[in-house]
């Protein structure tokens, strides 16, 4: 899983207006990475997952997700926004960290599974929420990223 993002997938400091607005930027960010086979099918899985019930997980963290026929390549963008923004979180408050992930439908195995429970359970942790909230550039964010998903 350790391919699952690199620098050109980080945005730190995103501005967005909203959350599709902010899921749609991301998404056009694993497009151009070379991951999707149709970004139209793709981000109608995942806005179609944000209809049955919110990715906003509480803490200022969301994890939208889809797992697509759009999708070639399992892929994560992430945002640090720079102003929160409304997500229909858990503990209703605004998101200020955003994690898009998209995997492939015919995938096997459960590796968006996989994915959700290794963030969620790392995002429990203060210390490493603290380095993603204080990174100063997108080396920073994919070296901490990284390292989680070569465990």
């Amino acid at each position: 899983m350790s391919s699952l993002i690199n620098e050109d997938l980080i945005v730190l400091d995103m501005e967005g207006e909203d959350r599709d607005s902010i899921i749609k930027s991301l998404g056009e960010l694993i497009d151009r990475n070379g991951n999707l086979n149709s970004i139209d099918e793709y981000l109608q899985t995942v806005f179609e997952r944000e209809a049955k019930s919110s990715t906003g997980v509480g803490y200022e963290i969301a994890i939208p997700h889809g797992k697509s026929e759009g999708v070639d390549k399992p892929a994560i963008a992430f945002a640090r926004l720079k102003e929160a923004v409304e997500w229909e979180s858990f503990d209703d408050k605004p998101v200020k960290l955003v994690f898009l992930l998209a995997v492939p439908d015919k995938s096997e195995t459960n590796e968006h599974l996989k994915i959700l429970s290794t963030l969620s359970r790392n995002l429990l942790n203060e210390e490493f929420k603290d380095s993603l909230m204080s990174a100063q550039n997108a080396e920073d964010v994919n070296d901490t990223l990284s390292k989680l998903f070569q465990q």
